[in-house]
């Protein structure tokens, strides 16, 4: 009975680590992806986006707003 209340600790211990070495990792992408954002608006000349409204946006959203942004850097210089 011991043992299984030991394993089952150390489980939830482990699962409880691995949430927040994912919740870390996903944070310093999105931290990146806001960096990215921010960086090209002011290449581009634009009013910058807020850290704060950025990071209320999705990954998919702000890879998208990415990808837009270094589109209009290329077209811009081309």
């Amino acid at each position: 009975m011991y043992d299984q209340r030991e394993k089952a600790q150390r489980d939830y211990e482990w699962a409880i680590s691995g949430a927040r070495e994912e919740g870390e990792r996903l944070g310093l992408e999105k931290g990146e992806l806001i960096g990215k954002v921010r960086l090209l608006q002011d290449l581009l000349g634009v009013e910058p986006t807020t850290a704060t409204a950025l990071a209320k946006l999705s990954m998919s959203a702000l890879t998208a707003n990415v990808a837009d942004l270094q589109q209009q850097l290329r077209d811009r210089q081309a």
